[in-house]
Protein backbone atom coordinates (compact mmCIF):
# COMPACT_ATOMS: atom_id res chain seq x y z
CA UNK A 1 0.00 0.00 0.00
CA UNK A 2 0.81 3.72 -0.82
CA UNK A 3 2.69 4.77 2.63
CA UNK A 4 1.16 8.24 2.16
CA UNK A 5 -1.52 6.39 2.28
CA UNK A 6 -0.82 4.35 5.03
CA UNK A 7 -0.27 7.65 7.01
CA UNK A 8 -3.91 8.75 6.13
CA UNK A 9 -5.39 5.61 7.66
CA UNK A 10 -3.41 5.67 10.71
CA UNK A 11 -4.72 9.35 11.14
CA UNK A 12 -8.29 8.19 10.83
CA UNK A 13 -7.55 4.93 13.35
CA UNK A 14 -5.97 7.20 16.09
CA UNK A 15 -8.99 9.65 15.70
CA UNK A 16 -11.10 6.99 16.59
CA UNK A 17 -9.11 5.28 19.31
CA UNK A 18 -7.96 8.56 20.94
CA UNK A 19 -11.29 8.30 23.08
CA UNK A 20 -10.20 4.79 24.01
CA UNK A 21 -9.27 5.64 27.45
CA UNK A 22 -7.67 2.05 28.38
CA UNK A 23 -4.96 2.70 25.81
CA UNK A 24 -4.92 -1.39 24.99
CA UNK A 25 -5.53 -1.02 21.44
CA UNK A 26 -2.18 0.52 19.55
CA UNK A 27 -1.62 -1.71 17.05
CA UNK A 28 -2.00 -0.08 13.92
CA UNK A 29 -3.18 -2.07 10.92
CA UNK A 30 -0.46 -2.00 7.84
CA UNK A 31 1.53 0.45 9.36
CA UNK A 32 2.33 -1.59 12.38
CA UNK A 33 2.87 0.60 15.90
CA UNK A 34 2.97 3.99 15.44
CA UNK A 35 6.17 3.98 16.98
CA UNK A 36 7.73 2.88 13.66
CA UNK A 37 6.62 6.28 11.61
CA UNK A 38 9.20 8.87 11.25
CA UNK A 39 8.51 12.36 13.37
CA UNK A 40 7.49 13.72 10.04
CA UNK A 41 4.87 11.05 9.53
CA UNK A 42 3.79 11.83 12.81
CA UNK A 43 3.44 15.39 12.02
CA UNK A 44 1.44 14.95 9.26
CA UNK A 45 -0.87 12.34 11.06
CA UNK A 46 -1.59 15.24 13.82
CA UNK A 47 -2.13 17.63 10.54
CA UNK A 48 -4.85 15.89 9.30
CA UNK A 49 -6.24 15.28 12.22
CA UNK A 50 -6.58 18.97 13.00
CA UNK A 51 -7.35 19.61 9.90
CA UNK A 52 -10.72 17.30 9.70
CA UNK A 53 -10.79 19.12 13.48
CA UNK A 54 -10.57 22.48 11.88
CA UNK A 55 -13.07 21.89 9.51
CA UNK A 56 -15.40 20.89 11.65
CA UNK A 57 -15.62 23.49 14.03
CA UNK A 58 -15.59 26.14 10.84
CA UNK A 59 -19.01 24.34 9.91
CA UNK A 60 -20.56 24.58 13.43
CA UNK A 61 -23.75 26.99 13.70
CA UNK A 62 -23.34 29.22 17.03
CA UNK A 63 -25.06 30.49 19.36
CA UNK A 64 -23.86 33.05 22.21
CA UNK A 65 -25.46 33.82 25.42
CA UNK A 66 -24.93 36.30 28.53
CA UNK A 67 -25.72 36.68 31.89
CA UNK A 68 -25.95 40.26 32.91
CA UNK A 69 -27.76 43.64 34.14
CA UNK A 70 -27.81 47.22 32.91
CA UNK A 71 -24.89 47.80 30.33
CA UNK A 72 -22.12 45.10 31.50
CA UNK A 73 -21.40 43.37 28.49
CA UNK A 74 -19.22 43.11 25.40
CA UNK A 75 -17.99 46.13 23.71
CA UNK A 76 -17.17 44.07 20.67
CA UNK A 77 -19.05 41.53 18.42
CA UNK A 78 -17.27 38.07 19.09
CA UNK A 79 -18.87 36.73 15.35
CA UNK A 80 -16.05 39.34 13.70
CA UNK A 81 -13.12 38.15 12.17
CA UNK A 82 -14.35 34.62 13.31
CA UNK A 83 -13.41 35.11 17.18
CA UNK A 84 -15.70 32.22 17.53
CA UNK A 85 -14.32 29.91 15.82
CA UNK A 86 -10.82 31.55 17.56
CA UNK A 87 -11.85 30.42 20.84
CA UNK A 88 -13.15 26.87 19.92
CA UNK A 89 -10.02 25.97 18.38
CA UNK A 90 -8.07 26.92 21.17
CA UNK A 91 -10.88 24.77 23.48
CA UNK A 92 -10.17 21.95 21.28
CA UNK A 93 -6.29 22.51 22.03
CA UNK A 94 -5.92 22.83 18.50
CA UNK A 95 -2.98 25.29 16.83
CA UNK A 96 -3.36 28.75 15.90
CA UNK A 97 -1.53 27.99 13.24
CA UNK A 98 -4.22 25.78 11.87
CA UNK A 99 -6.38 29.34 12.29
CA UNK A 100 -4.17 30.72 9.97
CA UNK A 101 -4.20 28.68 7.31
CA UNK A 102 -8.29 27.97 7.53
CA UNK A 103 -8.65 31.80 7.56
CA UNK A 104 -6.32 32.86 5.54
CA UNK A 105 -5.50 35.80 7.83
CA UNK A 106 -1.30 36.59 8.26
CA UNK A 107 -0.02 35.63 11.64
CA UNK A 108 0.04 39.49 12.36
CA UNK A 109 -3.25 40.12 12.30
CA UNK A 110 -3.98 36.78 14.43
CA UNK A 111 -1.53 38.09 17.20
CA UNK A 112 -3.27 41.53 17.14
CA UNK A 113 -6.43 39.06 17.81
CA UNK A 114 -5.34 37.12 20.34
CA UNK A 115 -3.68 40.34 22.29
CA UNK A 116 -6.89 41.95 21.61
CA UNK A 117 -8.95 39.04 23.33
CA UNK A 118 -6.55 38.90 26.14
CA UNK A 119 -6.80 42.54 26.75
CA UNK A 120 -10.24 41.79 27.18
CA UNK A 121 -10.07 39.03 29.65
CA UNK A 122 -11.59 36.28 26.92
CA UNK A 123 -8.12 34.51 26.52
CA UNK A 124 -5.33 33.78 29.07
CA UNK A 125 -2.43 31.74 28.39
CA UNK A 126 -1.84 28.52 30.39
CA UNK A 127 1.56 26.53 29.89
CA UNK A 128 2.67 28.54 27.23
CA UNK A 129 -0.91 28.00 25.49
CA UNK A 130 -3.40 30.52 25.07
CA UNK A 131 -7.43 29.30 26.65
CA UNK A 132 -10.90 30.94 26.44
CA UNK A 133 -11.80 32.44 29.86
CA UNK A 134 -15.60 32.35 29.10
CA UNK A 135 -17.36 29.20 28.35
CA UNK A 136 -17.41 27.09 25.32
CA UNK A 137 -19.20 24.27 24.78
CA UNK A 138 -19.26 21.83 21.79
CA UNK A 139 -21.73 18.91 21.14
CA UNK A 140 -19.27 16.89 23.08
CA UNK A 141 -19.04 18.95 26.05
CA UNK A 142 -22.64 19.38 26.32
CA UNK A 143 -23.51 15.53 26.49
CA UNK A 144 -20.85 14.93 29.11
CA UNK A 145 -22.56 18.42 31.10
CA UNK A 146 -25.75 16.92 30.61
CA UNK A 147 -24.08 13.18 31.44
CA UNK A 148 -22.86 14.41 34.54
CA UNK A 149 -25.67 16.03 36.10
CA UNK A 150 -27.59 13.15 36.49
CA UNK A 151 -27.46 12.48 40.13
CA UNK A 152 -28.32 16.23 40.71
CA UNK A 153 -31.09 16.43 38.76
CA UNK A 154 -32.52 13.71 39.99
CA UNK A 155 -32.34 14.63 43.53
CA UNK A 156 -33.99 18.33 42.56
CA UNK A 157 -36.92 16.50 41.15
CA UNK A 158 -37.37 15.03 44.17
CA UNK A 159 -37.23 18.20 46.50
CA UNK A 160 -40.06 19.73 43.70
CA UNK A 161 -41.81 16.60 44.04
CA UNK A 162 -41.93 17.21 48.31
CA UNK A 163 -42.27 21.01 47.89
CA UNK A 164 -45.40 20.44 45.25
CA UNK A 165 -48.31 20.72 47.75
CA UNK A 166 -47.14 24.02 49.00
CA UNK A 167 -46.38 25.47 45.71
CA UNK A 168 -49.92 24.88 44.31
CA UNK A 169 -51.33 26.11 47.84
CA UNK A 170 -49.34 29.53 47.09
CA UNK A 171 -50.60 29.24 43.71
CA UNK A 172 -54.07 29.40 44.64
CA UNK A 173 -53.26 32.75 46.26
CA UNK A 174 -52.53 34.51 42.84
CA UNK A 175 -54.82 36.36 40.35
CA UNK A 176 -54.20 34.35 38.20
CA UNK A 177 -55.25 31.34 39.77
CA UNK A 178 -58.90 33.16 39.67
CA UNK A 179 -58.67 32.95 35.58
CA UNK A 180 -55.81 29.89 34.95
CA UNK A 181 -54.97 26.15 36.09
CA UNK A 182 -51.65 25.70 37.86
CA UNK A 183 -51.40 23.03 34.71
CA UNK A 184 -51.27 25.82 32.54
CA UNK A 185 -48.61 27.70 34.60
CA UNK A 186 -46.90 24.54 35.77
CA UNK A 187 -43.90 24.41 33.07
CA UNK A 188 -43.23 28.51 34.36
CA UNK A 189 -43.41 28.17 37.81
CA UNK A 190 -41.69 25.04 37.78
CA UNK A 191 -38.85 25.89 35.99
CA UNK A 192 -38.59 29.55 35.32
CA UNK A 193 -39.46 30.37 39.04
CA UNK A 194 -38.20 28.05 41.01
CA UNK A 195 -35.21 27.47 39.31
CA UNK A 196 -34.16 30.18 36.61
CA UNK A 197 -35.10 33.78 36.76
CA UNK A 198 -36.61 33.89 40.34
CA UNK A 199 -33.59 32.10 41.46
CA UNK A 200 -30.32 32.09 39.77
CA UNK A 201 -29.63 34.95 42.17
CA UNK A 202 -29.81 32.58 45.10
CA UNK A 203 -27.61 30.32 42.98
CA UNK A 204 -24.37 32.71 42.68
CA UNK A 205 -25.44 34.68 45.92
CA UNK A 206 -25.46 31.56 48.66
CA UNK A 207 -24.06 28.77 46.85
CA UNK A 208 -20.97 30.06 44.79
CA UNK A 209 -20.83 33.37 47.22
CA UNK A 210 -20.22 35.60 44.19
CA UNK A 211 -21.40 38.85 44.58
CA UNK A 212 -20.09 39.86 41.58
CA UNK A 213 -19.59 38.82 38.34
CA UNK A 214 -16.50 38.40 36.42
CA UNK A 215 -14.48 41.18 35.01
CA UNK A 216 -14.27 42.08 31.56
CA UNK A 217 -12.44 44.94 30.33
CA UNK A 218 -14.52 47.19 33.28
CA UNK A 219 -17.43 45.49 32.84
CA UNK A 220 -18.97 42.42 34.86
CA UNK A 221 -20.71 39.01 33.12
CA UNK A 222 -20.38 35.56 32.07
CA UNK A 223 -20.64 34.83 28.70
CA UNK A 224 -21.28 31.25 26.62
CA UNK A 225 -19.70 30.63 23.07
CA UNK A 226 -21.71 27.09 21.87
CA UNK A 227 -22.11 24.52 19.43
CA UNK A 228 -25.80 25.11 18.30
CA UNK A 229 -27.31 21.28 18.66
CA UNK A 230 -31.25 20.45 17.57
CA UNK A 231 -33.95 22.08 15.92
CA UNK A 232 -34.63 24.50 19.01
CA UNK A 233 -31.46 26.32 20.61
CA UNK A 234 -28.27 25.27 21.69
CA UNK A 235 -28.44 22.15 24.25
CA UNK A 236 -32.28 22.33 24.54
CA UNK A 237 -31.99 24.66 27.19
CA UNK A 238 -34.37 26.98 28.48
CA UNK A 239 -34.01 30.54 29.19
CA UNK A 240 -35.51 34.06 29.21
CA UNK A 241 -35.40 36.59 26.64
CA UNK A 242 -36.96 39.92 26.64
CA UNK A 243 -37.55 41.93 23.24
CA UNK A 244 -39.64 44.08 21.88
CA UNK A 245 -42.19 44.48 24.88
CA UNK A 246 -42.31 40.41 25.01
CA UNK A 247 -41.13 38.28 27.97
CA UNK A 248 -41.02 34.57 26.87
CA UNK A 249 -39.20 31.90 28.60
CA UNK A 250 -38.34 28.53 26.75
CA UNK A 251 -35.86 27.00 24.45
CA UNK A 252 -37.31 28.02 21.10
CA UNK A 253 -37.21 31.98 21.47
CA UNK A 254 -36.18 32.58 17.53
CA UNK A 255 -39.40 30.81 16.51
CA UNK A 256 -41.53 32.52 18.50
CA UNK A 257 -45.59 31.86 17.81
CA UNK A 258 -48.44 34.39 18.70
CA UNK A 259 -49.98 32.41 22.31
CA UNK A 260 -54.08 32.22 21.81
CA UNK A 261 -53.57 32.69 25.78
CA UNK A 262 -52.72 35.59 27.78
CA UNK A 263 -50.06 35.32 30.45
CA UNK A 264 -49.99 37.95 33.11
CA UNK A 265 -48.12 38.89 35.81
CA UNK A 266 -48.90 41.17 38.50
CA UNK A 267 -47.30 43.06 40.76
CA UNK A 268 -48.95 40.91 43.95
CA UNK A 269 -48.77 37.50 41.67
CA UNK A 270 -44.48 38.34 41.24
CA UNK A 271 -44.33 39.02 44.83
CA UNK A 272 -46.25 35.11 45.57
CA UNK A 273 -43.64 33.68 42.90
CA UNK A 274 -40.56 35.54 45.10
CA UNK A 275 -42.14 33.76 48.39
CA UNK A 276 -42.10 30.44 46.09
CA UNK A 277 -38.24 30.79 45.12
CA UNK A 278 -37.50 31.77 48.50
CA UNK A 279 -39.48 28.94 50.24
CA UNK A 280 -37.54 26.33 47.40
CA UNK A 281 -34.24 27.74 47.96
CA UNK A 282 -33.75 25.76 50.74
CA UNK A 283 -33.98 22.58 49.49
CA UNK A 284 -32.08 23.56 46.36
CA UNK A 285 -29.15 25.05 48.27
CA UNK A 286 -28.97 21.53 49.82
CA UNK A 287 -28.94 19.25 47.23
CA UNK A 288 -26.19 21.40 45.38
CA UNK A 289 -24.05 21.98 48.93
CA UNK A 290 -24.40 17.77 48.83
CA UNK A 291 -23.60 17.60 45.35
CA UNK A 292 -20.51 20.37 45.71
CA UNK A 293 -17.55 18.49 46.00
CA UNK A 294 -18.53 16.26 43.12
CA UNK A 295 -19.21 19.08 41.71
CA UNK A 296 -15.55 20.73 41.65
CA UNK A 297 -14.16 17.07 40.80
CA UNK A 298 -16.45 17.50 37.27
CA UNK A 299 -14.61 20.72 37.21
CA UNK A 300 -11.26 19.46 38.11
CA UNK A 301 -11.21 17.02 35.64
CA UNK A 302 -12.44 18.36 32.90
CA UNK A 303 -10.83 21.27 30.37
CA UNK A 304 -12.56 23.92 31.84
CA UNK A 305 -10.34 23.85 35.12
CA UNK A 306 -7.48 25.34 32.68
CA UNK A 307 -10.08 27.90 31.34
CA UNK A 308 -12.60 29.35 33.33
CA UNK A 309 -13.32 29.87 37.48
CA UNK A 310 -15.04 26.88 39.17
CA UNK A 311 -17.99 29.61 39.53
CA UNK A 312 -18.31 30.31 36.43
CA UNK A 313 -18.14 26.96 35.11
CA UNK A 314 -20.74 26.38 37.53
CA UNK A 315 -23.02 28.92 36.43
CA UNK A 316 -23.20 27.53 32.95
CA UNK A 317 -23.57 23.90 33.86
CA UNK A 318 -26.63 24.49 36.13
CA UNK A 319 -28.24 26.04 33.08
CA UNK A 320 -27.89 22.47 31.95
CA UNK A 321 -28.74 20.80 35.00
CA UNK A 322 -32.48 23.57 36.00
CA UNK A 323 -33.01 22.46 32.26
CA UNK A 324 -32.52 18.38 32.06
CA UNK A 325 -34.74 18.89 35.53
CA UNK A 326 -37.10 20.46 33.85
CA UNK A 327 -37.31 17.96 30.87
CA UNK A 328 -37.80 14.84 33.78
CA UNK A 329 -40.32 16.88 35.18
CA UNK A 330 -42.11 17.26 31.97
CA UNK A 331 -41.47 12.87 31.77
CA UNK A 332 -42.89 12.51 34.79
CA UNK A 333 -46.25 14.48 33.87
CA UNK A 334 -45.38 17.43 36.60
CA UNK A 335 -45.33 20.22 34.44
CA UNK A 336 -46.28 20.83 30.80
CA UNK A 337 -44.08 21.94 28.17
CA UNK A 338 -45.82 24.54 25.99
CA UNK A 339 -45.54 22.51 22.43
CA UNK A 340 -43.85 25.85 20.89
CA UNK A 341 -41.26 25.31 23.39
CA UNK A 342 -42.04 28.73 25.04
CA UNK A 343 -44.21 30.50 27.25
CA UNK A 344 -44.88 34.36 26.59
CA UNK A 345 -46.11 35.81 29.16
CA UNK A 346 -46.27 40.04 30.90
CA UNK A 347 -45.53 41.37 33.17
CA UNK A 348 -48.03 44.25 34.83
Amino acid sequence: MNRKLVIIITALVVMVSCGNRNGQNKEVNEAGSLEVLTEVEKDTIKSVIDSMSIDSIFKMNIEQHMISRGNNMPDFNARKDSVAFLLFILHQNLPVSAFIEKTGFSKEKTTRMIRFLEEKNWLHKVNGFYKPTVFIANKSDGEKLYKYAEPISKAIVEEIIQELPDIKKLFSQTDIAKKQSFDVWSFFILSNVLLDNWQINNVEKEFLKQNKRPLRHGKRYYYQISEHIGERESFGIYGNQYQNGIRVYGNNRNNLIEDKEQHIITDSDSEIFDKMAQHFSKRLLKVLNDNKNYAENIYKKSEYSEEISFEEFFIWWYHFIYSQVTDKMSEEKLLTIPESGNFIYELK
